[in-house]
Order: structure tokens, then C-alpha cells, then sequence
């Protein structure tokens, strides 16, 4: 088994790409609406089920750390959201924003949970932030307001991974400073 500190290690590496990733898939999502019709679908879909697997890989890891498994669950969710999207590019575009609003929404209700079981050390007011945030997006995109229509898919899945990427990097900054803090008390005589 790998030694804790080694763990952490890793998780802190892992997610400042992840956080790296999610930024720049949010960035194409938001972009995304500048092409016509199915094809936006098929891109946003692949974004959402890329950044879907990026998370639950990252959660997966945070998990064998000792810490919560629930964001693998909303990993799997969000990349079945996206393989959705990807599979089925001509359904309407309701039925397409009421997918994406309901992945938000749940994903939001996780994040909720899992910042519960986070310090504020370790992120805890940005993942926070970011539930809210999804939550809304989720929101917003169900009712139409203040964008409907491919625009509002594109722009709102854009602000979701980017939001989702920059908690990742706040969150990893904490994982950073806890592996610093564990080989210092290990320095000065812990076990």
C-alpha cells in the first residue's frame, strides 16, 4: 500500500492538470455555440463526458486517499451526461437542456455533501462556491433564464467546468500545503 504522504502527493499533482483541463474544456464549451446546430451538441457532450472522466480519475484518487467517494459518482454522471449528448445530438434541444440542468443540479447537491466533509483549509468555501454556482447554472438553464438555446448550453457547461477547474486548483493548493505541513511534522520527530 502506498505510503499516505505519497497519496497526497499525487492528488495534489493530478489536480492542478485536472483543474488546468477543466478550465480550458470550459473555455470550448463556451465557445462551442459559435458552430450551428448538432455538431455543438456532439462537442459539448464530449466536453462534458471528458471532463466527467477527468473527475471521477481525480476522485477516484482523492478517494484512495481516505477522502469521500461521492465525487466519483458525480464524475460518472456528468460523462454520462456527455455520452448522452454525444449519442443522441439530434433531440431537442429541451430535452437536451433539461439533461444538462438536472446534471448540474445533482452535481451541485454533491458537491453540497462533500464540502461538508472538507476543512477550510483544504477548500472547503470554494467547493462550496462552486456547488452553489452549479446549482444556479442548473437552474437557470431548466427556466431559460438569462440565455436559452444552444447559447445558453455552450456558455453555462463553460462556466460550469471552468468554475469546476478553478475549485480543483484551490483544492490542490490545500493538498499541497497539508503534504507540506506532514513532511515538516514528520522533520521535526513525528512518526
Amino acid at each position: 500500500m502506498e505510503e499516505p504522504l505519497g497519496i497526497i502527493a499525487g492528488v495534489a499533482r493530478g489536480s492542478r492538470i485536472l483543474g488546468v483541463a477543466l478550465i480550458a474544456l470550459g473555455a470550448f464549451a463556451a465557445l462551442a455555440p459559435a458552430i450551428a446546430g448538432a455538431p455543438v451538441v456532439i462537442v459539448i457532450g464530449l466536453l462534458v463526458a471528458m471532463a466527467g472522466i477527468a473527475r471521477a480519475v481525480f476522485a477516484w484518487r482523492a478517494w484512495s486517499a481516505g477522502r469521500d467517494g461521492l465525487g466519483v459518482v458525480t464524475g460518472v454522471l456528468a460523462a454520462a451526461c456527455g455520452l448522452a449528448l454525444v449519442f443522441n445530438p439530434v433531440a431537442t434541444l429541451d430535452v437536451v437542456s433539461s439533461l444538462v440542468a438536472v446534471y448540474m443540479i445533482l452535481d451541485g447537491l454533491a458537491e453540497l455533501l462533500f464540502s461538508s466533509r472538507l476543512r477550510e483549509e483544504e477548500g472547503r468555501n470554494w467547493v462550496w462556491g462552486d456547488a452553489l454556482i452549479s446549482v444556479a447554472l442548473g437552474l437557470s438553464m431548466w427556466v431559460g433564464w438569462p440565455l436559452s438555446g444552444l447559447r445558453a448550453l455552450g456558455v453555462l457547461v463553460g462556466l460550469k467546468l471552468a468554475s469546476a477547474g478553478a475549485v480543483v486548483l484551490q483544492v490542490g493548493r490545500g493538498m499541497r500545503r497539508l503534504e507540506a505541513g506532514i513532511a515538516s511534522w514528520r522533520a521535526g520527530g513525528g512518526p
